[in-house]
């Protein structure tokens, strides 16, 4: 069973995320154009998503972090429920985490009333796409991020 935590600036928090992201270090070439990232990338992202009212989560499993989400459910842009991170730690994934984790937000997002989900992923991405695809989310629109081709993928919840 997984359980979710609201994310903090606690200590032990910021080195679970940090560790949970340095586990995929393709994926931080993709989005940052480096392999690992510090507790000031990870301050900064607090920053940004407090900015945005974006929600941060942990997700544990058996007393371990082992994945990092957020999410807000109506963005300023377009007054959608987006996902805005859903990282997996590396030795997590495979194990079906990412298919709980997924599931339970996505009925936490529904529980709030939303009937749509969207999030972005990177063109380049194809185990990502590939993820989405399977949980049902199709592309709506392709625009650059940071000067990355993104496509914007949506579900129907």
């Amino acid at each position: 069973m997984l359980e979710f935590e609201p994310n903090s600036r606690m200590r032990k928090k910021m080195k679970a995320e940090v560790e949970i992201m340095n586990s995929n270090p393709a994926f931080n070439r993709l989005a940052r154009d480096r392999e690992t990232i510090g507790f000031d990338e990870v301050e900064s992202e607090f920053q940004e998503c407090e900015r945005r009212g974006v929600r941060r989560l942990l997700v544990k499993k058996d007393r371990l972090y082992v994945a990092v989400v957020d999410y807000c459910l109506q963005n300023p842009t377009d007054s959608e429920a987006w996902i805005s991170l859903f990282v997996v730690h590396r030795a997590h994934q495979g194990t079906g985490v990412a298919h709980e984790a997924y599931g339970e937000l996505e009925a936490l997002v529904g529980r709030s009333g939303r009937n749509r989900l969207r999030l972005a992923v990177h063109a380049s991405n194809e185990a990502g796409l590939s993820f989405w695809r399977k949980k049902g989310f199709h592309s709506f629109k392709e625009v650059d991020i940071g000067g990355k081709p993104h496509y914007c993928l949506e579900k129907e919840l």
